[in-house]
């Protein structure tokens, strides 16, 4: 799949501005579904300068989660914290999400970054990918470039 122009959120000063995806059905969606697992949010973050995602972290059985929406594409994923964010497939959470949103699965957002997977971004977007150097197509969906 190619990386839809406007995915990692960068853009030239010239060219018009990005969608940007309402948060509130987001925030709303994960509030719900986070309860009705018996879950319990632990913060809501929006995107900003470096970010490129709003992210809902959660607890659930001991573990902090993560649920990402792309801030200028209906993108979601799961994640796990560590060190690193680690993506995941959490199929629970993925039926309800699927309803609204494209649900990315850990297998693709591992995929490791081909030309292809970048042929429709932006002059702008490219030279970010250039000096960023993500290595996985999920690092440049879900990225934290300042």
């Amino acid at each position: 799949m190619n990386l839809p122009k406007g995915i990692t959120g960068f853009r030239s000063i010239k060219a018009k501005e990005l969608p940007l995806m309402d948060s509130i059905p987001f925030k709303q969606l994960s509030h719900t579904f986070v309860r009705e697992l018996g879950g319990e949010i632990k913060g809501f973050s929006k995107p900003f300068s470096h970010r490129n995602h709003f992210s809902v972290e959660y607890m659930l059985r001991g573990e902090s989660y993560f649920v990402f929406l792309n801030c200028h594409h209906p993108f979601v994923a799961f994640a796990l914290r560590g060190e690193e964010f680690t993506f995941l497939d959490i199929p629970v959470m993925t039926a309800k999400y699927k309803q609204y949103y494209t649900v990315l699965t850990k297998e693709y957002l591992d995929t490791p970054l081909s030309l292809e997977h970048l042929s429709s971004l932006s002059k702008a977007e490219l030279e970010q990918v250039s000096y960023w150097k993500p290595m996985t197509v999920g690092e440049v969906i879900f990225n934290n470039w300042d």
